[in-house]
Protein backbone atom coordinates (compact mmCIF):
# COMPACT_ATOMS: atom_id res chain seq x y z
CA UNK A 1 0.00 0.00 0.00
CA UNK A 2 1.23 3.82 -0.80
CA UNK A 3 1.13 6.03 1.68
CA UNK A 4 2.86 9.60 2.19
CA UNK A 5 2.67 13.25 2.78
CA UNK A 6 3.71 16.15 1.23
CA UNK A 7 6.92 17.68 2.34
CA UNK A 8 7.28 21.11 3.14
CA UNK A 9 9.25 22.27 0.25
CA UNK A 10 7.19 20.46 -2.29
CA UNK A 11 4.53 22.17 -0.56
CA UNK A 12 5.57 25.68 -0.64
CA UNK A 13 6.34 24.92 -4.20
CA UNK A 14 2.98 24.01 -5.19
CA UNK A 15 1.48 26.76 -2.97
CA UNK A 16 3.35 29.65 -4.71
CA UNK A 17 0.44 30.12 -6.96
CA UNK A 18 -2.58 29.16 -5.20
CA UNK A 19 -5.09 26.61 -6.00
CA UNK A 20 -8.78 27.26 -6.79
CA UNK A 21 -10.70 26.81 -3.20
CA UNK A 22 -13.64 24.74 -2.77
CA UNK A 23 -17.37 26.95 -2.30
CA UNK A 24 -18.81 26.14 1.19
CA UNK A 25 -22.42 25.52 1.73
CA UNK A 26 -24.19 25.32 4.40
CA UNK A 27 -27.08 23.71 5.63
CA UNK A 28 -29.31 24.64 8.39
CA UNK A 29 -32.49 22.40 9.44
CA UNK A 30 -33.26 20.82 12.94
CA UNK A 31 -34.38 17.78 11.54
CA UNK A 32 -31.86 15.33 10.51
CA UNK A 33 -33.77 13.76 7.57
CA UNK A 34 -33.91 17.07 5.42
CA UNK A 35 -30.37 17.79 6.06
CA UNK A 36 -29.88 14.47 4.79
CA UNK A 37 -31.61 14.92 1.38
CA UNK A 38 -30.40 18.37 0.62
CA UNK A 39 -26.94 16.38 0.87
CA UNK A 40 -28.04 13.69 -1.12
CA UNK A 41 -29.16 16.47 -3.86
CA UNK A 42 -25.58 18.38 -3.72
CA UNK A 43 -23.45 15.00 -3.98
CA UNK A 44 -22.57 16.00 -7.43
CA UNK A 45 -21.67 19.67 -6.61
CA UNK A 46 -18.42 20.19 -6.13
CA UNK A 47 -18.53 22.32 -2.98
CA UNK A 48 -18.14 21.02 0.57
CA UNK A 49 -21.59 21.03 2.62
CA UNK A 50 -21.62 21.97 6.34
CA UNK A 51 -24.69 21.76 8.43
CA UNK A 52 -26.28 23.69 11.60
CA UNK A 53 -28.97 22.57 13.42
CA UNK A 54 -30.62 25.99 14.40
CA UNK A 55 -29.52 30.21 13.64
CA UNK A 56 -27.27 29.87 16.80
CA UNK A 57 -25.47 27.18 15.05
CA UNK A 58 -25.62 28.75 11.70
CA UNK A 59 -23.66 32.23 13.16
CA UNK A 60 -20.88 29.92 14.95
CA UNK A 61 -20.83 28.23 11.74
CA UNK A 62 -20.30 31.42 9.58
CA UNK A 63 -18.33 32.73 12.01
CA UNK A 64 -15.70 30.02 11.69
CA UNK A 65 -15.95 29.60 8.01
CA UNK A 66 -17.92 32.06 5.60
CA UNK A 67 -19.89 29.54 3.42
CA UNK A 68 -20.89 31.00 -0.16
CA UNK A 69 -24.42 29.63 -0.02
CA UNK A 70 -26.93 28.90 2.26
CA UNK A 71 -30.19 27.12 2.35
CA UNK A 72 -31.79 27.31 6.11
CA UNK A 73 -35.33 26.39 7.71
CA UNK A 74 -37.75 28.95 9.19
CA UNK A 75 -39.15 26.76 12.15
CA UNK A 76 -36.22 25.74 14.09
CA UNK A 77 -35.07 26.16 18.03
CA UNK A 78 -33.45 28.52 19.94
CA UNK A 79 -32.98 30.42 16.84
CA UNK A 80 -35.35 30.35 13.73
CA UNK A 81 -34.80 30.95 9.98
CA UNK A 82 -35.97 34.34 10.25
CA UNK A 83 -34.12 35.77 12.89
CA UNK A 84 -31.09 34.19 12.01
CA UNK A 85 -31.40 35.48 8.57
CA UNK A 86 -32.22 39.31 9.58
CA UNK A 87 -28.99 38.98 11.71
CA UNK A 88 -27.32 37.72 8.64
CA UNK A 89 -28.84 40.69 6.53
CA UNK A 90 -28.21 43.08 8.71
CA UNK A 91 -24.46 42.44 8.52
CA UNK A 92 -22.41 44.51 6.29
CA UNK A 93 -19.57 41.57 6.37
CA UNK A 94 -22.16 38.51 5.86
CA UNK A 95 -25.47 40.50 3.82
CA UNK A 96 -23.74 39.49 0.15
CA UNK A 97 -23.99 35.91 1.11
CA UNK A 98 -27.33 34.29 -0.39
CA UNK A 99 -29.80 32.37 1.89
CA UNK A 100 -32.71 30.69 0.43
CA UNK A 101 -35.32 29.11 3.28
CA UNK A 102 -36.23 25.51 2.74
CA UNK A 103 -39.89 25.58 4.84
CA UNK A 104 -43.44 24.19 5.33
CA UNK A 105 -45.94 26.45 5.23
CA UNK A 106 -47.24 26.80 8.43
CA UNK A 107 -49.43 29.37 10.94
CA UNK A 108 -46.37 30.63 12.33
CA UNK A 109 -44.56 31.89 8.69
CA UNK A 110 -46.44 34.45 6.64
CA UNK A 111 -45.06 35.96 3.40
CA UNK A 112 -44.45 39.38 4.95
CA UNK A 113 -42.23 37.99 7.42
CA UNK A 114 -40.16 35.94 4.47
CA UNK A 115 -39.76 38.97 2.30
CA UNK A 116 -38.87 41.32 5.59
CA UNK A 117 -36.39 38.90 6.55
CA UNK A 118 -34.29 39.77 4.09
CA UNK A 119 -33.93 36.68 2.20
CA UNK A 120 -32.38 35.82 -1.65
CA UNK A 121 -35.65 33.19 -2.08
CA UNK A 122 -37.41 30.01 -1.04
CA UNK A 123 -38.59 27.03 -1.72
CA UNK A 124 -41.03 24.65 0.08
CA UNK A 125 -41.17 21.50 1.42
CA UNK A 126 -41.66 18.75 0.33
CA UNK A 127 -38.26 19.30 -1.33
CA UNK A 128 -38.43 19.02 -4.95
CA UNK A 129 -35.05 18.29 -6.29
CA UNK A 130 -35.23 20.17 -9.19
CA UNK A 131 -36.08 23.19 -7.63
CA UNK A 132 -34.08 22.92 -4.95
CA UNK A 133 -30.71 23.02 -7.34
CA UNK A 134 -31.98 25.19 -9.68
CA UNK A 135 -33.00 28.07 -6.89
CA UNK A 136 -29.36 27.27 -5.67
CA UNK A 137 -27.82 27.49 -9.04
CA UNK A 138 -28.92 30.87 -9.46
CA UNK A 139 -26.35 32.15 -6.79
CA UNK A 140 -24.01 29.59 -6.77
CA UNK A 141 -22.97 28.31 -10.69
CA UNK A 142 -21.02 25.31 -9.14
CA UNK A 143 -24.90 23.11 -7.76
CA UNK A 144 -25.19 20.00 -9.10
CA UNK A 145 -22.92 20.70 -11.97
CA UNK A 146 -20.21 17.81 -12.37
CA UNK A 147 -16.76 18.67 -13.59
CA UNK A 148 -16.31 17.36 -17.39
CA UNK A 149 -14.46 14.27 -17.62
CA UNK A 150 -12.54 13.90 -20.86
CA UNK A 151 -10.36 11.04 -22.05
CA UNK A 152 -6.38 11.13 -21.40
CA UNK A 153 -3.90 8.27 -22.16
CA UNK A 154 -0.33 9.68 -20.57
CA UNK A 155 1.45 7.93 -18.03
CA UNK A 156 1.63 8.98 -14.69
CA UNK A 157 3.90 9.05 -11.64
CA UNK A 158 2.80 8.33 -8.55
CA UNK A 159 5.50 9.27 -5.63
CA UNK A 160 5.37 8.59 -1.77
CA UNK A 161 7.46 8.01 0.68
CA UNK A 162 10.53 8.46 -1.72
CA UNK A 163 9.28 5.53 -3.84
CA UNK A 164 7.90 5.65 -7.20
CA UNK A 165 4.98 4.02 -9.45
CA UNK A 166 3.62 4.45 -13.07
CA UNK A 167 0.16 4.13 -13.47
CA UNK A 168 -1.38 5.24 -16.47
CA UNK A 169 -4.19 8.32 -17.03
CA UNK A 170 -8.26 6.54 -17.97
CA UNK A 171 -9.83 9.92 -17.70
CA UNK A 172 -9.29 13.83 -16.12
CA UNK A 173 -11.50 17.00 -15.15
CA UNK A 174 -10.61 19.97 -13.69
CA UNK A 175 -10.70 18.76 -10.03
CA UNK A 176 -9.02 15.24 -10.52
CA UNK A 177 -8.29 12.05 -12.32
CA UNK A 178 -8.36 8.58 -12.73
CA UNK A 179 -5.21 6.29 -12.98
CA UNK A 180 -5.39 2.93 -14.26
CA UNK A 181 -3.25 1.00 -11.52
CA UNK A 182 -2.62 -2.72 -10.25
CA UNK A 183 -0.64 -2.16 -6.90
CA UNK A 184 -3.09 -2.18 -3.82
CA UNK A 185 -4.61 1.21 -2.95
CA UNK A 186 -6.93 2.68 -0.48
CA UNK A 187 -9.07 5.54 -0.26
CA UNK A 188 -7.96 8.61 1.69
CA UNK A 189 -4.30 8.42 0.55
CA UNK A 190 -2.31 11.17 0.02
CA UNK A 191 0.09 10.82 -2.98
CA UNK A 192 2.00 13.41 -5.24
CA UNK A 193 1.84 12.68 -8.73
CA UNK A 194 2.90 14.15 -12.08
CA UNK A 195 2.14 13.86 -15.65
CA UNK A 196 2.98 15.77 -18.88
CA UNK A 197 -0.07 17.46 -21.39
CA UNK A 198 2.86 18.12 -24.43
CA UNK A 199 0.83 20.02 -26.62
CA UNK A 200 -0.19 22.74 -24.10
CA UNK A 201 2.76 22.55 -22.11
CA UNK A 202 6.46 20.97 -22.17
CA UNK A 203 6.35 21.49 -18.38
CA UNK A 204 5.31 18.44 -15.87
CA UNK A 205 1.92 19.10 -13.84
CA UNK A 206 2.65 18.30 -10.29
CA UNK A 207 -0.16 18.26 -7.72
CA UNK A 208 -0.86 16.83 -4.41
CA UNK A 209 -3.64 14.50 -4.54
CA UNK A 210 -6.48 12.08 -2.62
CA UNK A 211 -7.56 9.17 -3.37
CA UNK A 212 -11.43 9.91 -3.10
CA UNK A 213 -12.53 6.20 -4.40
CA UNK A 214 -11.37 2.92 -5.19
CA UNK A 215 -11.47 0.67 -8.23
CA UNK A 216 -9.89 -2.64 -7.42
CA UNK A 217 -10.59 -6.34 -6.23
CA UNK A 218 -13.26 -8.38 -7.08
CA UNK A 219 -15.86 -7.74 -7.24
CA UNK A 220 -14.66 -3.90 -8.95
CA UNK A 221 -17.18 -1.27 -8.64
CA UNK A 222 -16.92 -0.09 -12.30
CA UNK A 223 -15.92 -3.15 -14.28
CA UNK A 224 -16.72 -0.91 -17.56
CA UNK A 225 -13.21 0.98 -16.33
CA UNK A 226 -9.64 -0.71 -15.86
CA UNK A 227 -8.35 -1.51 -12.27
CA UNK A 228 -6.94 1.21 -10.84
CA UNK A 229 -8.64 4.52 -8.53
CA UNK A 230 -9.80 7.97 -8.97
CA UNK A 231 -8.03 11.46 -7.52
CA UNK A 232 -9.21 14.74 -6.50
CA UNK A 233 -6.47 17.49 -7.00
CA UNK A 234 -5.81 19.01 -3.56
CA UNK A 235 -2.69 21.22 -4.08
CA UNK A 236 -2.47 22.08 -7.82
CA UNK A 237 -0.70 25.48 -8.96
CA UNK A 238 -2.83 28.23 -10.54
CA UNK A 239 -0.64 27.84 -13.42
CA UNK A 240 -0.91 23.54 -13.47
CA UNK A 241 -4.69 23.94 -13.54
CA UNK A 242 -4.50 26.34 -16.27
CA UNK A 243 -2.91 24.16 -18.19
CA UNK A 244 -5.43 21.60 -17.18
CA UNK A 245 -8.21 22.98 -18.03
CA UNK A 246 -7.24 24.18 -21.66
CA UNK A 247 -6.65 20.33 -21.79
CA UNK A 248 -9.93 19.66 -21.38
CA UNK A 249 -11.93 22.50 -22.61
CA UNK A 250 -9.78 21.61 -26.17
CA UNK A 251 -11.77 18.04 -26.67
CA UNK A 252 -14.89 18.41 -28.53
CA UNK A 253 -18.28 18.06 -26.34
CA UNK A 254 -18.73 14.75 -28.13
CA UNK A 255 -15.56 12.84 -26.48
CA UNK A 256 -16.60 13.89 -22.97
CA UNK A 257 -17.58 10.56 -20.57
CA UNK A 258 -20.24 9.80 -18.80
CA UNK A 259 -19.73 10.93 -14.85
Amino acid sequence: MITGQPDMQTTNTILQAPALAKPTILLVDDVEFFLEVEKGYLKQTYADIITARNGQEALQQIAEQRPDLIYMDVNMPIMNGIECCTAIKNDPDLKSIPIIFVYATSKDVNDDQISASGCDGYILKPIDRRQFLEIGRKFLPKVDRRSRRVPCQMSVEISSDGKRFQGRGYDISSNGMYIEFKEEMAEKERLRIAFFMPTISPKPIETWSEVTWVNQGFPRTRLDMPQGFGVEFKLTSREDRAVIDQFVDQVPEDDSMEC
